[in-house]
């Protein structure tokens, strides 16, 4: 991962092997190919990203917060490893055949783990919550890929910005099957008053 991050997401296995102390001929003793290593070293990026993301999720929150907490470690961990996550989203990189893409997938899809634990409902319609995930995964990865590039917005603002068009999505997804939050209340308080999310019109 150090190679990637000091030479780019293009990094050769040539000078992944310099970075490592290894004669590039041994690099082949653990991988098969540069399409191998690509794939571990994002698997291992991935993970650590992802790892950071769920350790932000608590319902001792309001919708917004609580969706801002990933959104601020997603755009901090691009903003520290930019060329690793350029080469995460680059790539396409993949967990498994059906899995969402690397990038702002850790988010989306924690996201969507977290709510269908506390909101059953939420993914009531597995269509409509397949489209947002997609949807998500495109904000997110296009906005950080485009700040990293073109700078601008300190990374505060960024994650500000990015979690007012998330509500945005996650809440036309809610109504969509019946939910109405309050973004300003806290979504612990709802889940202990045994709360059924509907507002006053639906």
């Amino acid at each position: 991962m150090a190679a990637i991050e000091e030479h780019g997401p293009d990094a050769s296995i040539g000078l992944i092997a310099d970075r490592a102390g290894l004669v590039r001929t041994h690099v082949y003793r653990h991988v098969a190919g540069k399409e191998e290593l690509d794939r571990a070293v994002a698997r291992r990026a991935y993970e650590d990203l992802t790892a950071r993301i769920r350790a932000t999720f608590d319902t001792d929150g309001t919708p917004i917060e609580i969706i801002r907490a990933p959104i601020a470690v997603h755009v901090g961990w691009a903003a520290e490893h930019p060329n690793l996550y350029r080469f995460l989203v680059g790539r396409d990189y993949r967990r498994g055949g059906d899995q969402p893409r690397i990038g702002g997938s850790a988010f989306a899809a924690e996201i969507f783990t977290a709510a269908t634990r506390y909101i059953p409902r939420f993914g009531a319609d597995p269509a409509a919550a397949e489209r947002l995930i997609v949807a998500l995964v495109g904000l997110i990865d296009a906005s950080v890929r485009w700040w990293l590039t073109h700078g601008g917005d300190a990374a505060e603002v960024l994650a500000d910005r990015l979690t007012a068009e998330s509500w945005l999505l996650i809440d036309h997804h809610l109504r969509a099957v019946g939910i109405a939050l309050d973004p300003a209340a806290r979504l612990r308080d709802l889940l202990i008053a045994g709360e059924d999310y509907r507002g006053a019109g639906e």
